[in-house]
């Protein structure tokens, strides 16, 4: 039998170090690959300190007060345990992110936005 399904599916998300985060909401996709690097599935030495803090950019913050006020005011954050993700970056903000995880691990990434 011949299948068809596959022609309807977008391609989303990212393919980073083999797992594929094809969330619908590219932004639940980024929280979900910090969450995984930060809890050690990607089995990649995870730095530590100033180097941590550059690998994730401005998108992590470790302190409510250091966040910008508009992103607390808007809730532009998302918790996770005790540090904030930041959502208001848009899919080349975050993409850019991603990137700058991968080189700083020594990760494969791919992109499959059409």
């Amino acid at each position: 039998m011949k299948t068809y399904k596959h022609l309807f599916e977008d391609k989303v998300g990212f393919i980073y170090n083999g797992t594929h985060y094809n969330n619908k909401s590219y932004t639940m996709n980024y929280y979900n690959l910090v969450k995984d690097i930060l809890d050690g599935t990607h089995g990649t030495k995870i730095p530590t300190g100033s180097e941590l803090v550059k690998m994730f950019g401005a998108t992590v913050y470790t302190k409510y007060d250091d966040m910008p006020d508009s992103v607390k005011m808007r809730n532009l954050y998302k918790e996770l345990g005790d540090i904030y993700v930041l959502t208001n970056k848009d899919i080349s903000g975050f993409n850019a992110a991603i990137d700058r995880i991968s080189k700083t691990l020594g990760t494969s990434v791919k992109f499959l936005q059409d």
